[in-house]
């Protein structure tokens, strides 16, 4: 049974921290200096390998989880990389922006407040990284890895619920375990908006690449996410089946609804898909060292 609280007194009491988080957003955890250092001058088509690697060099931590992400069996090179301007040289700049992403958000989220079954969550994100990477590749997409990185953070709104409203979403995964109803249904229902919104004000505060950020806010609606829905309509697609496929735990048991638009764009069929799922299999076990390298 829920414990015995007033529902409308905690849903106006959060609804109230988010109102404030949404206009304040300094209240919002922000991206390390140097992760967001690194995140813009990635961005800027003028910037120069050195000066990528003197960002990342700032912080020697972050160094060795780059290179030990780098030399993973995920990347497969031959050689060890060993110095950070090797791996910018061979990565590139979109792939050392995707792994200092994806360490800084293992580091920050590393603690769980509630009953959120964190270890289920992660399997589920690199799945869906996975999945949305080889979906991208059979439709001839060159930016895959941004894709696997869409993939894996797409949920990022679920982490900050759980470690900054502990207490406010330990019920909202008890009313799904009692009602049997989504995760979003009960996010809407205890807190008045969902997981994906907030993501998308942290995505938003963080300067987040504007793609990303679509994909964090407009997972479950891909139509909405304007000129990028075609990369959004490929991590819905994703989500969906690896939620179909009972691969980790996305905070419900429910398989939701894949938007029609969506499902026609990636256009997969019964034959594509079986072959699909044996490659996500095997790209899944050698994509969990890439986990792994990250915390």
């Amino acid at each position: 049974m829920l414990p015995k609280k007033d529902p409308l007194m905690v849903q106006i009491d959060l609804r109230t921290k988010l109102t404030k988080l949404g206009e304040n957003i300094r209240d919002l955890p922000t991206l390390p200096v140097v992760a967001n250092n690194i995140i813009q001058i990635t961005q800027n088509p003028k910037s120069s390998a050195l000066e990528v690697g003197k960002a990342i060099s700032q912080d020697q931590a972050l160094t060795s989880k780059v290179l030990r992400m780098a030399n993973s069996a995920y990347y497969g090179f031959p050689q060890k990389i060993t110095t950070i301007n090797h791996a910018i040289v061979i990565l590139g700049f979109a792939s050392i922006r995707n792994l200092v992403l994806a360490v800084s958000v293992f580091d920050m989220f590393s603690k769980r407040s509630g009953n959120f079954d964190r270890g289920g969550f992660w399997k589920h994100s690199l799945a869906c990284g996975v999945t949305a990477k080889l979906i991208a590749k059979r439709l001839g997409i060159n930016n895959f890895e941004e894709i696997f990185i869409s993939g894996l953070i797409h949920d990022l709104g679920k982490l900050v619920l759980d470690a900054y409203f502990g207490e406010e979403f330990t019920r909202v995964i008890d009313l799904v375990k009692v009602k049997g109803i989504p995760i979003r249904e009960a996010e809407q229902e205890l807190l008045g908006l969902d997981h994906a919104a907030v993501g998308g004000i942290l995505a938003n505060k963080w300067n987040l690449p504007p793609q990303l950020l679509k994909v964090i806010r407009f997972h479950h609606n891909p139509p909405q996410a304007g000129e990028s829905m075609r990369v959004v309509a490929i991590v819905h697609v994703a989500d969906v089946l690896c939620r179909a496929a009972g691969i980790g735990n996305g905070g419900d048991c429910k398989v939701p609804c894949v938007n029609e638009q969506s499902w026609k764009l990636v256009s997969l069929n019964k034959r594509l898909l079986v072959k699909l799922f044996s490659e996500v299999e095997i790209e899944l076990a050698v994509a969990c060292e890439l986990l792994t390298s990250a915390k």
